[in-house]
């Protein structure tokens, strides 16, 4: 007898803020769209609508900030300078002059070894970038012979720009406010746990319920989505960085506790 499907029962905890918010909501669409006609998967669903409800508004309060609008300003500006030196040299590594390729050579090597991806998350970014720019001190007469110390002078005042933009906005936020997200998101994860439980449950017991095999399908395709795309891909879109900057431990992301990554 082949069983039906069920909804992987994992934790979601090591997910940032936006992308578990995201991914609860859709969950909430899901189980609004195909509901299953259950007192107990109903009762599971009433309780994960509420912590659902306070931890949206948990964390409109904690993305409010005055600092959100020109934070990104500040790091698309630094992603267009890191862009202009990177292709800059990766040019005049290739250039027919040998003295001004040569001059690029080790640049070259630098932005290589540190491949910074600008859809990172704010911080990871800024660490990257700072470090970059420190290798490069040691080249001063090659970013000179190329025209590009201006840049760099330019890369590193932005980048420095961003950083404080991030201190201000986490000290504005406050600890209250990472608590209280904190544990709207504890309270969450227990309720989507929940909802999974009884929609594997009822689809075991009654497996020729269309609409119960229909929502967990699509909770189960949901699920994979969100692995791939926001829990073992650390390069999520640019959207998704803009929105939630990413490491728990330095740009006040919060997180549950340490698990293991899902695979």
């Amino acid at each position: 007898m082949e069983l039906p499907i069920q909804i992987d029962t994992v934790s979601i905890a090591r997910a940032t803020n936006a992308a578990h918010y995201e991914y609860l909501a859709t969950v909430m669409r899901r189980v609004e769209e195909i509901p299953i006609e259950n007192d107990l998967w109903r009762k599971a669903v009433d309780e994960f609508r509420r912590a659902f409800t306070d931890e949206d508004k948990a964390f409109k309060k904690y993305s409010a900030s005055l600092k959100t609008a020109p934070l990104r300003d500040a790091d698309a500006e630094r992603d267009r300078l890191y862009a202009s030196l990177r292709d800059a040299v990766k040019a005049f590594a290739k250039f027919p002059i040998a003295e001004m390729s040569q001059a690029a050579e080790p640049l070259l090597r630098i932005i290589k070894n540190y491949r910074i991806n600008t859809a990172e998350n704010y911080m990871k970014e800024s660490g990257n970038i700072e470090n970059l720019l420190q290798d490069m001190s040691a080249y001063r007469d090659q970013l000179r012979l190329l025209k590009l110390d201006g840049v760099v002078a330019q890369l590193k005042t932005k980048n420095d720009e961003v950083r404080q933009l991030i201190a201000e906005r986490n000290e504005e936020r406050g600890d209250v406010v990472l608590g209280e997200l904190a544990a709207a998101r504890r309270v969450s994860d227990g309720a989507y746990a929940a909802v999974v439980l009884y929609t594997n449950a009822y689809t075991l017991l009654n497996p020729d319920r269309r609409e119960a095999i229909d929502l967990a399908k699509r909770m189960q395709e949901d699920l994979e989505y969100f692995r791939q795309h926001a829990m073992t891909n650390p390069n999520r879109s640019r959207d998704a960085k803009k929105d939630d900057e990413g490491d728990p431990q330095t740009d006040g992301t919060v997180a549950a506790e340490p698990e293991e990554p899902l695979q």
